[in-house]
């Protein structure tokens, strides 16, 4: 019989989770290869998906030894191919059409659909984890504590309170973890709704566009801006057609 929650399941993700992603996530920790990386021209897109590697093999490992043993609702497609497809992409096309400046003097557009995708794959990775597998993982807690708890596990599972500058420090409590609490309840409610990693990874991205993304916040407000209409839109003819079925 499958449990509502299981502690030694959350546990051996978590593990795997911190041990994978630590190596790429704290300086002092980083391997030369891996700092090496930076000398090569898109060393960066390996260096940002291996700072989401901890989550996408922890949830992909437990998924695989835990599949009889807890209810799994959340897949990579959910319950709708089209709208995992829609709301997956739209990041990858408005990033690539506003355009991303790169060194060496890239095409803007070329260089933005190379960030895009290199974006998605990264929340891909860590929504792997998070919500393919802790979210289903945790379903015996009831809301919000579940959204809570997580939140606060994927805070603490980047690491930055490690940092010895005080003002790390205090900017991380007061900002990243409400963040990443509030982060899990938002991208926990559209996992929910849709049953797909790709809308997760989706709704992950708005929060990676404004703090990660290197263009300035004029760019960053049109990127978000053109995706929420792309979904929005795409959702009520989505929404519409299947009740037309």
């Amino acid at each position: 019989m499958k449990k509502l929650f299981s502690v030694k399941q959350v546990l051996i993700y978590y593990a795997v989770a911190i041990a994978l992603s630590m190596f790429f996530r704290v300086p002092r920790l980083n391997p030369d290869w891996y700092l090496h990386l930076h000398n090569y021209t898109f060393g960066w897109i390996l260096i940002s998906l291996l700072r989401a590697s901890g989550p996408l093999v922890g949830g992909l490992l437990c998924i695989s030894m835990f599949r009889n043993k807890y209810k799994r609702t959340i897949t990579l497609t959910g319950s709708s191919l089209a709208a995992s497809t829609i709301y997956f992409g739209a990041p990858v096309l408005l990033v690539a059409v506003v355009g991303i400046t790169g060194s060496g003097g890239k095409n803007s557009h070329v260089f933005g659909l190379i960030s895009g995708i290199t974006l998605m794959l990264y929340c891909l990775f860590e929504e792997a984890g998070w919500r393919g597998f802790l979210q289903d993982a945790m379903r015996g807690i009831p809301n919000p504590a579940r959204f809570i708890i997580i939140g606060t596990l994927w805070y603490l599972w980047h690491l930055n309170f490690l940092s010895p500058d005080l003002h790390s420090l205090k900017v991380g409590l007061l900002v990243h973890l409400p963040s990443c609490i509030f982060g899990s309840w938002i991208i926990g409610y559209f996992a929910d709704k849709y049953k797909s990693i790709l809308v997760a990874a989706a709704i992950h991205s708005i929060f990676n566009i404004f703090f990660d993304l290197q263009t300035d916040m004029k760019s960053k407000l049109f990127i978000v801006a053109g995706i929420f209409l792309l979904w929005v839109t795409s959702s009520y003819f989505i929404d519409k057609n299947a009740k037309a079925i």
